[in-house]
């Protein structure tokens, strides 16, 4: 690390720490009000979203990569940018490889539900019991305001268990299958041990994605839409935008605060600003120095909400085959190391066939410790299972194998998506947005518009910058 004294010294009226879909925002919409410097500890822009290029032009989504109904946010700024979306390929059946390796085809597009109907197909007294979960946990997600979860009337109740802890007083030893089912669901959607999750936070999450329906669908949720060119190509547009004001490879390390304004501290600059935004995920945002120090609600929330693990494997074939087998990709499991699969093609003719399939949690932690010679074999052996012997060869072999851990990415802290244990809402979930004079905050986990999505991010840099504008001009309102 340079030292603050050797680096050039700049200002501007406002500067931003992270240069993700929030930190892109906030600099875009905060550049038509002053000048603005944008500090990303990367060599690229895009933050949790990343998208590379084979040399024929096919795109790669290794991080965030759908846009849904509702995410308004996102489909408005993928057009003022110029970038199309396309849907996600969606017909056909999917595929449920169930505990005991049993593979069952289901023609359903909710995912979830067709996962508990046939993991119970035998015991129909199971898959009535995992319905009946599911409908509650429906029922009692609509009853967390989307703006505070903190505030809802039972949310004391709900943040001190966890919701395998939950799931468990449901659901007693008589009913194993269902009890899975759910587990492994929800760790997939959080990529680490349900244990771990508190039950206000998986209520928060399904009722600001519109439900479980919402989650898991591909037509009518939230994996509905893909973005042209790779959901890295928005943010790239932004960067052209904002030209000079972002500076890469520049990790911030410390932010001073004065009453006149704030300095950031990074290794390539040092900023002075009237006000700062930090658009980083919350534990890596606590690896930073802050002088005055953070209060105590926000230094003790940064602490508490981890990401989980996550590996995301892309695998390329010289055609789609699982389209002409009548399949639409999409697959679950309930005790593989591949949780999920989904068609990851592009929507050029000609194009190869891509397969998107994840590890999460325990599953990512198991694969990560194999070589990755080991690591391609256990993903391409439980393709096969599910799709057939087709699966077995990438396009190219080794060259058609892709794959990226989030979990060892130390500018992401973790998986794609944060996570509140227990008690952590109830405790410090206001210190999410509060800012702190003049450093406010901003990230898809401090968002209810589609909890921790690309939507969420962008509609947090939107907020921050309507936040920074009012307290700017003093007014009630952004002009």
């Amino acid at each position: 690390m340079t030292s603050p004294s050797t680096v050039p010294h700049e200002q501007a009226d406002f500067v931003v720490v992270g240069a993700g879909f929030a930190g892109l925002t906030a600099a875009l919409r905060l550049s038509e009000f002053g000048t603005v410097i944008l500090l990303e500890a990367r060599d690229r822009v895009g933050g949790r979203v990343e998208t590379t290029t084979l040399p024929n032009g096919v795109w790669l989504d290794e991080g965030g990569t759908w846009f849904g109904p509702g995410q308004t946010y996102a489909y408005e700024l993928a057009c003022e940018m110029g970038v199309e979306t396309y849907p996600t390929w969606y017909k056909g059946d999917s595929i449920m490889l169930l505990a005991d390796g049993t593979i069952v085809r289901k023609p359903e597009n909710f995912l979830l539900k067709a996962l508990c109907d046939a993991a119970a197909a035998e015991a129909v007294v199971e898959a009535g019991a995992a319905a009946a979960v599911l409908d509650e946990l429906e029922s009692l997600s609509k009853q967390v305001p989307l703006d505070a979860p903190w505030t809802a009337a039972k949310a004391h109740q709900w943040d001190q268990q966890s919701f395998a802890a939950w799931v468990d007083a449901q659901l007693d030893d008589s009913f194993p299958t269902a009890r899975g089912v759910l587990k492994s669901i929800m760790e997939g959607y959080f990529t680490t041990d349900t244990a771990e999750v508190s039950l206000l936070g998986v209520l928060y999450l399904i009722h600001s994605h519109h439900g479980f329906a919402g989650l898991a669908q591909t037509k009518g949720g939230d994996q509905q839409d893909r973005i042209v060119g790779g959901a890295q190509a928005i943010a790239d547009k932004i960067r052209q935008k904002l030209c000079d004001a972002v500076r890469l490879s520049s990790p911030v390390r410390q932010i001073n605060q004065d009453a006149d304004g704030v300095e950031v501290v990074a290794d390539t600059v040092v900023v002075r600003a009237k006000r700062a935004v930090v658009a980083m995920p919350p534990t890596v945002a606590g690896r930073l120095r802050y002088e005055p120090p953070l209060p105590a609600e926000r230094a003790m929330l940064v602490e508490r909400v981890p990401s989980g693990e996550v590996i995301k494997f892309l695998v390329a074939y010289e055609t789609p085959f699982w389209r002409t087998d009548g399949l639409s990709g999409m697959s679950a499991a309930v005790a593989d190391p591949i949780t999920m699969t989904i068609d990851g093609c592009t929507n050029r003719p000609g194009d190869p066939g891509l397969m998107i399939a994840f590890a999460s949690g325990r599953h990512a932690r198991a694969l990560a410790s194999l070589s990755k010679d080991e690591r391609r074999c256990r993903v391409l052996d439980t393709l096969v299972k599910r799709f057939g012997p087709l699966a077995a060869t990438p396009l190219g072999g080794d060259e058609g194998f892709f794959e990226h851990n989030w979990s060892t990415d130390p500018w992401s802290g973790g998986g794609m998506i944060a996570h509140f244990p227990p008690g952590v809402l109830t405790n410090f979930g206001p210190a999410l947005r509060d800012p702190m004079g003049r450093i406010h905050w901003a990230g898809s986990e401090s968002s209810s518009a589609f909890h921790c999505s690309i939507n969420a991010a962008i509609e947090s840099g939107e907020r921050v910058c309507k936040e920074i504008v009012v307290a700017e001009s003093g007014a009630t309102e952004v002009p």
